[in-house]
This record gives structure tokens, C-alpha cells and sequence, in this order.
């Protein structure tokens, strides 16, 4: 249950609440007369949320005038009775406004230190959790990385045409792979320090068909392929949602930080070492990754299509907030013409020797008219 409040102009108030009860069909409508504009409440079912922002936004309300602000409901009395046919429709369009999952797409992929930190920390973890053929670890990191965030903002952005979002999301996501790569490429110094003969074991492992956590990301097949397909439309849908779980996020990273630092540390192993198998490792772990950004970006730019996600209207900067504004007794901003005000006079100075002259000059004069008489 969604709580939608609108804060209007008196002199749209009419048309919006005809808009809401003949258009939308909206019942239960507050009114509440603010300080210098009208407040409208009313609530609304999730599923219809989309197509009411919607339609007030081709009449203009929260783009050319006016404030409208979504607030989620956590409980509601009393319970609405479901029609037997809603439950028979099968329902495809976003749960939530996309506004909404605009605001929660852009939270996610902000760059900020605790971005930089999870990264980091994700990507020591995995490379731990390579180095030991270790699954558990691995996963671990997979809960950690927050590489999924930036993804979302580049479709979302390619979807609403934001390109402020989309330039950001893929800004962000750079900067995290490269990150990646970076602790991959210490750590493939470090191992080649503490275990010199480490390349020759990876070798053998490769030559030898054995699968271990390093060498399974040698490139990718088709199932790698379905996995990122897969996991960019899952993520997509929860995000239209609002119920992020922790299984997406999981298969989000697991496409991701892995391969890449598991690239960067057999490249640098591959290159000092001069051991062409290693560095093919590497080299199929880069494949892997870029293959993995691309279907993922792609298949959830094509849910949130299905989805029935479309641009974002940008607000006008012709209508002023309400809360700058405060209504005198005289004039109000909204709903009375200003009243023209009359022009006052310049304010001059008067030397004081004027002053004296001319307090002089009407003695004269009604001397004068004495002696005319």
C-alpha cells in the first residue's frame, strides 16, 4: 500500500482532484489548505502506482508544477477485499514508481568509501578463497562485493535516458574493477614471493584437466554465458520490486569480482614467471569478466523494458517551491494576481542653502501680493 501526498497551487487544485477522481478513479481524497499551497493524501494499491505517477506527470504535476511524494505503507486498516480477478491477472509492469527505483539505483551506485572499502575488502577475500580453493571464501566475497550497484545504474540510466546516471554507473563500475584488479595484481606478487613455484603448479593443474577454482575461470562456456544472462533479468526484477535479496547480489558477484581478480593475479604471475599457460589463465579470466558486464547490463536493460520502465520527465524550474514562499494578508503567491504597487517617489537630497531659500520665497511672494492689492 503506497501513501501518495500532492502539493499543489491554489489554482490547480480543481483540475488536479477532477484529474484524480475521473481519470485515475482514485477515492478518498484528503485536502489539507497549507500556509501558501494545497496538500492532497490519498492511498493506493502497489499495483497501481505506476500508471498513477504516470498520469499525473502528463497533466504536469511534479514536472511543470507542484510536489508529489511517495510514501510506503508498512501496514494499512482496514484490508482492502482482493477481487478474484486481480488475482487471475498476471501482472507485469514495476511494483513500484520508477522514481522510486530511480532513488534506489542511484543510492547504490554512489561512489563513496564504503563503496572503495567493500570492494577492497571482496576482492582480498576472493583472491584468499582462489589461492586456497576455497568455495566458502569465495562466497563471502561474493556478499561483500558491491559491484552490482554501479551495473544497475548504467541499464537503469540507458532506460529512463538519465545520462547523469548512466555516466555514473559506469564511472563507478570502472573504478571498482579497477580496483579489483589492482588487490588481484598484489596478491599475485605476494603469492609469487611466498611460493615461487606456484606457476608450474597452476600448469600442471591446467595440462592436467584438474578443475580448481583458478582454473574453472579459464574463459567461459555457455552455461557461464546463461548464468550472467540469467542473473542480469533477476536483478532487474528485484529491483522493480523493492526486495533486493541476498541470492541476486550473489549471483551478480559471483560474475564479477572473481574473474577479475583472479585475472590480474595470473597475469602477473603469467608475465613474470614468462608462463604463456598462466597468462592464458588470465587472459580467459578478462574474457570471462567482459563477457559477464556486458550480458548482464543487457539483459536487465531488456527486463526493465519489459517491465514497462520509460524516461523520466525532468522537473521545470518555472514553478518555485512552496516552502520559499510565505503568504501575507495582502497578496498571495498562488491563487491573487500580485497587486501592482504605485511608484514612489525618488527620495533627493536638498542642500541645506535650498531649504532656507525656500522657505524665504513664500514671504516674498505674499508681500508682493500686499503691495499689489
Amino acid at each position: 500500500m503506497k501513501q501518495v501526498q500532492i502539493t499543489v497551487p491554489y489554482e490547480k487544485t480543481e483540475a488536479v482532484i477532477d484529474f484524480l477522481l475521473d481519470g485515475l478513479s482514485i477515492k478518498n481524497i484528503m485536502k489539507f489548505n497549507a500556509d501558501n499551497a494545497i496538500v492532497l493524501q490519498f492511498r493506493i494499491k502497489d499495483d497501481s502506482i505506476n500508471e498513477t505517477i504516470e498520469g499525473l506527470k502528463s497533466r504536469g504535476v511534479g514536472v511543470e508544477y507542484g510536489f508529489v511524494d511517495i510514501l510506503d505503507l508498512k501496514a494499512s486498516l482496514p484490508r482492502e477485499a482482493e477481487e478474484k480477478a486481480n488475482d487471475a491477472k498476471i501482472q507485469r509492469e514495476a511494483a513500484l514508481a520508477v522514481e522510486e527505483i530511480y532513488d534506489n539505483v542511484k543510492k547504490q551506485a554512489s561512489l563513496g568509501f564504503d563503496y572503495i572499502s567493500f570492494v577492497v575488502l571482496a576482492a582480498v577475500m576472493a583472491g584468499i578463497g582462489l589461492i586456497q580453493n576455497n568455495v566458502t571464501v569465495i562466497v563471502a566475497s561474493m556478499l561483500l562485493s558491491p559491484l552490482m550497484g554501479p551495473m544497475l545504474g548504467v541499464a537503469l540510466g540507458y532506460v529512463v535516458r538519465d545520462n547523469a546516471l548512466f555516466v555514473k554507473g559506469t564511472r563507478n563500475e570502472l573504478i571498482g574493477i579497477a580496483l579489483s584488479l589492482s588487490v588481484g595484481a598484489i596478491l599475485g606478487l605476494v603469492l609469487l614471493f611466498f611460493l615461487p613455484s606456484i606457476d608450474g603448479v597452476i600448469q600442471a593443474e591446467v595440462e592436467g584437466g584438474i578443475i580448481t577454482e583458478i582454473t574453472r575461470r579459464n574463459g567461459f562456456a555457455a552455461l557461464d554465458i546463461g548464468v550472467a544472462i540469467f542473473s542480469g533479468a533477476a536483478v532487474a526484477v528485484s529491483v522493480t520490486r523493492g526486495d533486493m535479496s541476498s541470492l541476486v547480489g550473489v549471483a551478480i558477484s559471483a560474475a564479477l569480482m572473481p574473474p577479475a581478480v583472479n585475472a590480474a593475479m595470473m597475469a602477473v604471475l603469467g608475465l613474470i614467471t614468462a608462463n604463456a599457460v598462466v597468462l592464458n589463465v588470465g587472459i580467459g579470466s578478462f574474457a570471462l569478466l567482459g563477457m559477464n558486464i556486458i550480458l548482464i547490463d543487457i539483459s536487465a536493460i531488456v527486463m526493465f523494458k519489459v517491465k514497462k520502465l520509460t524516461h523520466m520527465a525532468d522537473k521545470s524550474a518555472t514553478w518555485t517551491a512552496v516552502t520559499q514562499f510565505r503568504k501575507t494578508s495582502l497578496e498571495s503567491l498562488y491563487h491573487h494576481p500580485t497587486p501592482e504597487k504605485k511608484e514612489e517617489a525618488a527620495a533627493t537630497f536638498t542642500p541645506v542653502e535650498k531649504k532656507e531659500k525656500s522657505k524665504e520665497l513664500p514671504e516674498t511672494n505674499s508681500a508682493e501680493a500686499e503691495k499689489s492689492e
